[in-house]
Parts: structure tokens; C-alpha cells; sequence
């Protein structure tokens, strides 16, 4: 079975993602992306994704070892996320600036930012899965609301909406799932 591209883009486009921007220190200077694809991959020991297109610049610059930021934009950080997707159309860059901290460039701006060490790079069709062990975490000033996607647009949380998640005591016997086969 053969999918539509666009239809896949359309149908992850529901799926609701965080902005981040990945960057890598580089002889005299920094190199950055915005990444919609990253998360957390492990706890013990602590260890995170993004995906990099093929194509990418950054692709280029990532290996085994490789250290690098992830910098979890702010909701006002629109212009950053566009500016380092490739998209901004103005003559110069919206005012932001890298600050050296724990061997990689952080953005200043950022709502949050994780230091990391590339310990793998794994083939994913037309992109590189890279995983990092974290090695240094930031927490920026608060208010720390998120710049989110979602449908192709950008929004922000209703950070007065939502409860509180239960506290959850451990099963005494783990769960066991049963399904009937098709």
C-alpha cells in the first residue's frame, strides 16, 4: 500500500508537538535548527531524540559524539522557530543570542535547554535519528509556556487550563493486556 505524502503530513500534522531548536557549536560560531521531532527516550541513563533530514545542514555536522542543545522555545519564540526552520523572509534575524554553557551553545531565550553528547545516529528514511545522552539540564525564567504546533499553525497552552495528574500508587502485580487476534 502506497501513502499520499500529503495525506501523512495532514494526519501528523493533529498530533501536537513542542518547538525546539537544536544547536551544535561549529568552528566560529553555531549552527541551529528548528526540530519539532525530539523527545525523551530514557531516564536511566537520561537520553533524548530529534530527527534531521538527510538534506540538512546539521546532518552534515552530527556524529558519534557530537555535542549538542536542545532548546525548548517559548511561546513568544515564533520568530525563532522560523528563522531557524530556513523560512524567515526579513533581511536580518530576529534578535536572539547562543551563550556557552556545559560545552554546547544555549539559547538565552529558551524556555528550557538539555545538554547533550550524540551517542547514536540511526538511518529513518529520509532523515537521521539522533540520540543524545543528556549531560546538563537549564531551566529558563518563568513563565515557561511552550511554543506548540498543531495543525500546521502555532499556539499557545491555556496555561490556567488542565488538572493535576494523579498520583499513582504501583500496582501489587503488574497488569496483564489480553486482546483477541483479528
Amino acid at each position: 500500500m502506497s501513502l499520499d505524502p500529503a495525506t501523512f503530513r495532514g494526519v501528523l500534522s493533529q498530533y501536537p508537538t513542542g518547538v525546539s531548536v537544536v544547536a551544535t557549536p561549529v568552528e566560529g560560531g553555531v549552527h541551529a535548527m528548528t526540530a519539532g521531532s525530539f523527545t525523551s527516550v530514557s531516564l536511566d541513563p537520561p537520553l533524548v531524540l530529534f530527527c534531521v533530514g538527510k538534506r540538512a545542514r546539521l546532518a552534515e555536522l552530527i556524529g558519534v559524539g557530537t555535542p549538542f542543545s536542545v532548546n525548548v522555545l517559548r511561546a513568544e519564540s515564533q520568530a525563532l522557530s522560523t528563522y531557524f526552520a530556513g523560512s524567515w523572509r526579513e533581511s536580518t534575524p530576529p534578535p536572539h543570542r547562543f551563550v556557552p554553557w556545559a560545552g554546547v551553545p544555549r539559547l538565552e531565550e529558551a524556555g528550557a535547554a538539555l545538554a547533550c553528547r550524540t551517542t547514536a545516529v540511526v538511518e529513518g528514511g529520509d532523515h537521521w535519528i539522533v540520540v543524545g545522552q543528556v549531560t546538563d539540564l537549564h531551566l529558563g525564567l518563568a513563565p515557561r509556556e511552550p511554543l506548540v504546533f498543531f495543525n500546521r499553525r502555532y499556539h499557545r497552552l491555556d496555561a490556567g487550563g488542565g488538572e493535576s495528574a494523579p498520583e499513582l500508587e504501583p500496582p501489587e502485580t503488574p497488569a496483564q493486556l489480553f486482546h483477541e487476534s483479528w
